[in-house]
């Protein structure tokens, strides 16, 4: 009889847990980077329209220039923003200089960066009036990209989408962009595997193995886990059928392939989506998250939402479940009144995909924070030092500071028994750059800093002599900053 009870209760109780739409707790499930939910830039690398083409663009076309009003800082900005998707324009250049004279730079006079002339992929939006890029030349973002991961090497997987562009205006008289064969697209491989290397890329290789069909390879195996994708690259070619069919038939779509590609559901290289609109494709977007592919989305287009103050379509793009969102927006614009700007509810560019909400995700990969010390040589030092604006500490003694130290630097003697006291009074807030005379000090100086709760650590390996020795200058301490 107590036997038929509880087994009664159980019933019920399961009963109550269905009705309420709460199933019991299945079984924890890995997170993967189509689990969560990224907020990145579009066409990432673009500076603004001198004042004077933008004028002569507004008299011929006051909506193209409307459409083209909008900036981003550098990518590293970007990228210690917290943005972890990004967009390049390229342009194919193998002789270098075909668009080093645009029309715009005849009407303001100015001269454009010398990579112009270098032969080489090019970025920027339009030949002749839009051509303002924070670097000519697609290896100056290769080299920046690496650059801050190496510094950055548990972030999350970043997305980038590349455009190959090769429209012409001819009744412009606008320079001539050369279509993009199975040649160039093989180049554009080469090039951004010598310069990121394949430790840095998740491929359709990496997610294929030895399948043919990368879409089979993902229902039987799905994405990569989060943890395993940190400090990684994923690149998605954004173009059209005609565009795509060379790129796949070039050698490049083999073993070497960097680019996933955009095509239909029912391709064997089925994996990533770009449909722009989540407004109009809301269902067809959320349709192929649940089937467990990938999704870019824009939250904006040719700058009117955030001059209307319209959000609708951002709120679509984030309740589609798209697992990549584009904006020019992800930081307001000042000129507009409301203050348009893209950012999940807690203010952030990143976030667990609620369209997985139902799963029981095992969360705690789902951040950024570095476990360990960073070794950097004289170069990634100096490097750092230029770009992260950290605190630079000298942990060596007194005696051995009298001889010269680096530019900037504060003094603590980690042998010292206030060591401990005195790095305490530091900001957590910042990274932190710590060298000794040849780097047995600085390491375990960084360990205790990590310990201490200092988030972003690094040590020059072979201290202040492998500086000098590599040939960066020393300061003496009574030198005033220069």
């Amino acid at each position: 009889m107590e036997q038929m009870y509880c087994r009664g209760l159980l019933i019920i109780v399961f009963s109550l847990f269905w009705a309420c739409g709460q199933q019991p707790s299945a079984d924890p499930v890995s997170l993967q980077i189509n689990h969560i939910q990224l907020i990145g830039s579009h066409n990432s690398y673009k500076q603004a329209v001198p004042d004077k083409v933008m004028d002569q663009i507004s008299k011929e076309n006051p909506d193209l220039a409307a459409g083209l009003d909008y900036s981003h800082p550098r990518i590293w900005q970007q990228l210690d923003l917290g943005l972890r998707l990004l967009e390049l324009d390229v342009y194919h250049d193998p002789e270098g200089g075909r668009f080093s004279s645009p029309m715009g730079a005849e009407l303001t006079g100015e001269k454009l960066p010398e990579g112009f002339d270098e032969p080489g992929f090019k970025v920027f939006h339009v030949q002749d009036i839009d051509y303002s890029s924070h670097h000519p030349l697609l290896t100056d973002y290769l080299e920046e990209l690496k650059n801050w991961s190496d510094l950055h090497p548990n972030h999350l997987p970043v997305f980038i989408t590349l455009n190959a562009k090769d429209q012409n205006y001819p009744q412009r008289g606008f320079a001539e962009a050369l279509a993009f064969d199975e040649q160039a697209f093989r180049l554009l491989d080469q090039v951004i595997m010598a310069k990121l290397g394949a430790e840095k890329l998740i491929r359709p290789v990496d997610i294929s193995g030895t399948q043919r069909s990368l879409k089979e390879a993902l229902t039987e195996k799905g994405w990569p886990d989060l943890e395993a994708a940190k400090g990684k690259f994923v690149w998605v070619l954004d173009e059209k059928e005609e565009k795509t069919k060379t790129y796949l038939s070039s050698q490049a779509a083999g073993e070497s392939a960097v680019f996933f590609v955009t095509v239909p559901e029912d391709h064997p290289m089925a994996g990533i989506f770009i449909l722009n609109d989540p407004v109009g494709q809301e269902a067809q977007i959320r349709d192929l998250v649940k089937k467990g592919f990938l999704v870019r989305t824009r939250a904006d287009a040719d700058t009117r939402e955030a001059r209307m103050k319209d959000t609708r379509r951002m709120e679509k793009a984030f309740e589609s479940g798209a697992q990549l969102i584009s904006t020019d927006y992800y930081l307001p614009d000042p000129r507009w009144e409301g203050a348009y700007q893209v950012r999940f509810p807690d203010n952030s560019y990143s976030r667990i995909n609620p369209a997985f909400s139902a799963k029981n995700l095992q969360t705690s990969s789902f951040h950024e924070h570095q476990s360990s010390v960073i070794a950097l040589d004289a170069e990634s030092f100096a490097l750092a030092e230029a770009a992260m604006d950290p605190l630079i500490l000298d942990v060596r003694t007194q005696a051995e500071v009298d001889q010269g130290m680096i530019s900037d630097a504060s003094h603590i003697d980690f042998l010292k028994e206030d060591f401990g006291a005195n790095i305490a009074k530091l900001p957590k807030n910042k990274p932190i750059m710590v060298y000794c005379k040849v780097g047995g000090r600085s390491a375990k100086a960084a360990d205790q800093l990590l310990k201490a709760g200092f988030k972003n650590v690094y040590h020059l390996e072979g201290g202040i002599d492998d500086w000098q020795a590599s040939g960066f200058p020393i300061v003496s301490q009574a030198d005033p900053p220069g």
